[in-house]
């Protein structure tokens, strides 16, 4: 072909608005940010309204939205330093957190210092975090929101007077480029007594109160979005939010496995728009099953069947005698659902090394050194590791969900 006529041909696509959005909608979102920096037309489209929007449903109606990658902490050390780890091949690192979040930035025409942050949730793309501020020298815990791709980051107002309760939790659709914000409080006194949780939800610059749950039993500190609704694990029973109706419910759990280990629950979090449920016999237990919340009717069922016995004689390692008997030295960390059902993975800690572990084919893979002892393996839980997707929202001006 002639050179000429390639030349010609790649001037009219780059030139044209229409060609450039259908090629544009169907890229990476951290492939968009480089793109914007084209020229003005690339930057012009790429920044709309209705591009991210339409780039918003594209990808989760193609179910391209896998992680890029996770976020975990050491749970355990005095200093928790945040870690990433990337899960797909063309992307090399992720992006920092710990300078971006801690600096100084004016609220209210006042200076503030964020001397420390830690992150609590990831939906969508977006995180939530809890910064601590000095201003004027005082300190206090802030929400924020924000994005590693554009870089965006809202600090949300105080909901209540004690900060030091206050829950944040975040809503964010992959198929719009909004979010919603949700705080759970607990409230002094009330119809529900001193366990009371207030919830409310984020409109403008203010909290509007919009229902109440008892809070007995229930950590409010790691709420999962999944099916429009947030929800929270507890020992016997779950409790959830509904976004769309403001409704509160609970969904009962199938009976615990029978075992010494009182701690049972190892995972409990969403990944592909499923949610699911680890818990064992015991904290090291090499046998255990994976359950998946149908959502129609909200009941648990198995979804997988693990047994480690492959991964142990491989890594025989992990097999650690004491005088309650063999233990096995694993964390999860997190439950990533692939496109195709045998892409679906368990990521797990092991002494000196960080595995995927195949949920379906049974296969195991090695993607990072992990240095330290072999106690340091159980130093890292999903508690404290955060799936990390590439998302384009939310944009600057259009910071919170309209409706």
């Amino acid at each position: 072909m002639d050179k000429k006529l390639v030349i010609a041909a790649v001037d009219v696509i780059a030139s044209n608005a229409d060609i450039l959005c259908e090629i544009l909608v169907r890229l990476p979102a951290s492939s968009l940010i480089r793109f914007s920096a084209v020229c003005k037309l690339w930057y012009s489209i790429i920044m709309s309204m209705p591009f991210r929007i339409r780039h918003s449903r594209c990808l989760a109606f193609a179910n391209a939205l896998p992680p890029t990658g996770i976020y975990f902490y050491n749970c355990l050390a005095k200093v928790q330093n945040l870690e990433s780890l990337s899960l797909t091949d063309n992307v090399s690192s992720l992006p920092p957190l710990h300078d971006e979040l801690t600096t100084s930035t004016t609220i209210g025409g006042d200076v503030v210092e964020f001397i420390d942050f830690k992150v609590k949730q990831s939906c969508n793309g977006l995180f939530m975090c809890i910064l601590t501020e000095r201003s004027n020298m005082s300190t206090s815990r802030k929400g924020l929101v924000y994005n590693p791709v554009n870089k965006f980051r809202y600090v949300l107002p105080t909901c209540t007077v004690s900060d030091e309760w206050e829950y944040y939790n975040l809503i964010s659709y992959p198929e719009t480029p909004y979010y919603k914000a949700l705080c759970a409080s607990y409230l002094a006194g009330g119809n529900l007594g001193a366990s009371s949780m207030g919830l409310y939800m984020l409109e403008g610059d203010s909290w509007r109160h919009c229902d109440s749950m008892d809070a007995t039993g229930h950590g409010f500190d790691s709420g999962v979005f999944w099916n429009g609704a947030i929800h929270w694990i507890g020992v016997y029973f779950s409790v959830y939010f509904v976004v769309s109706s403001e409704e509160v419910g609970r969904i009962e759990l199938p009976m615990a496995p029978r075992g010494p280990c009182n701690q049972k629950l190892r995972y409990f979090g969403e990944s592909g728009g499923h949610l699911h449920l680890i818990r064992v016999k015991n904290l090291y237990a090499k046998k255990f099953i994976v359950l998946e919340l149908d959502k129609d009717t909200l009941t648990w069922s198995m979804k997988y069947r693990v047994h480690l016995a492959k991964l142990i004689s491989t890594f025989p390692e992990m097999a650690q005698q004491t005088p309650s008997g063999t233990q096995y030295a694993y964390s999860i960390l997190s439950l990533i659902r692939g496109e195709m059902e045998e892409d679906s993975v368990l990521l797990l800690t092991i002494p000196g090394k960080v595995v995927t572990y195949n949920l379906v084919l049974k296969t195991v893979n090695v993607i990072r050194e992990l240095p330290g002892e072999v106690h340091d393996t159980l130093r890292f839980d999903h508690l404290s590791s955060y799936q990390y997707t590439a998302s384009f929202a939310p944009g600057e001006d259009w910071t919170i969900d309209p409706k």
